[in-house]
């Protein structure tokens, strides 16, 4: 048997010790960059304008099923190539802040260029919620998860009107 991965996120203001979105846990099977903070909202209704940014998007992956352990995590942008004027940056970490639309200085990976995944951000686990302080390089407890995955699409100006090209963000993993 295997283990079984979902990608959550959260959204919402920050709330709890050691905080975490006030809506937890939405399962969700893309990011969609946009203008608003919620996983379901369509993209086409909350566009992101020229020289402005996207809300940050704290993702997450969550183990469960049958496993050992989980280790070696990876997480990078590995296909596909976004038009002048985007950048996408991001960063692994455990803390939770309100996502905001402003430009987020601690997302400090460069992630607007397709990279192998053998060159992605290191990614640590843990049992009880990507918030959760001192993250390990493996976990063996079920359920099991990542630390937050966050990202934030950035524009200037001379960024084009409409939709951008798909990006696929991968998060790689060991599996025993």
């Amino acid at each position: 048997m295997a283990a079984t991965f979902t990608f959550l996120q959260d959204n919402g203001a920050a709330t709890g010790s050691p905080a975490h979105g006030t809506t937890q846990g939405a399962t969700t099977t893309d990011c969609n960059w946009k203008n608003i903070d919620d996983a379901t909202s369509a993209i086409t209704s909350f566009p992101i304008t020229a020289g402005n940014n996207s809300y940050e998007k704290f993702i997450y992956g969550k183990f469960s099923g049958t496993f050992t352990t989980i280790s070696n995590g990876l997480w990078a942008h590995t296909a596909g190539t976004f038009g002048t004027g985007i950048a996408l940056k991001g960063v692994v970490s455990s803390t939770f802040t309100t996502p905001s639309t402003a430009t987020n200085s601690a997302l400090t990976t460069d992630m607007t260029s397709p990279i192998s995944i053998g060159s992605g951000d290191t990614v640590l686990f843990v049992a009880t919620g990507p918030q959760t302080a001192s993250p390990g390089a493996s976990c063996s407890t079920n359920p099991c998860y990542t630390q937050f995955l966050i990202t934030q699409m950035q524009t200037t100006s001379s960024t084009a009107a409409g939709a951008t090209a798909s990006a696929t963000l991968t998060l790689s993993y060991d599996e025993s």
